[in-house]
C-alpha cells in the first residue's frame, strides 16, 4: 500500500501535502514569540488557504471552515502573548 493522497484537517478531507503545509504554518502561528510574527505566519496561511480556494477544489464551507480556525488559533496566541 503506498501513502495515502488524502488526509483530514478539522474534518475536511485535504491532500496530505496541502495538509502538512497548513498544519506547519499552524505550528508556527502557536510558537510565534510576539504579535508581529503570529500575523506572518496568519498571512502565510491565509494565502496558502486561498490558493487551496483557487484550485476550485473545495467547497467554500471547507475554505471558510480553514479561515475560521486559523483566525481562532492566531487570536488565541496573541491573547497569550498579551499575558
Amino acid at each position: 500500500m503506498g501513502t495515502p493522497t488524502t488526509t483530514q484537517l478539522y474534518g475536511i478531507n485535504i491532500p496530505t501535502q496541502a495538509r502538512q503545509c497548513l498544519e506547519k504554518r499552524l505550528g508556527c502561528i502557536e510558537r510565534a514569540e510576539d504579535d508581529a510574527t503570529a500575523h506572518i505566519w496568519l498571512n502565510r496561511a491565509e494565502s496558502l488557504i486561498e490558493g487551496l480556494e483557487a484550485s476550485g477544489a473545495f467547497n467554500d464551507s471547507a475554505i471558510e471552515a480553514l479561515y475560521v480556525h486559523f483566525d481562532r488559533i492566531a487570536v488565541a496566541r496573541m491573547v497569550v502573548l498579551k499575558g
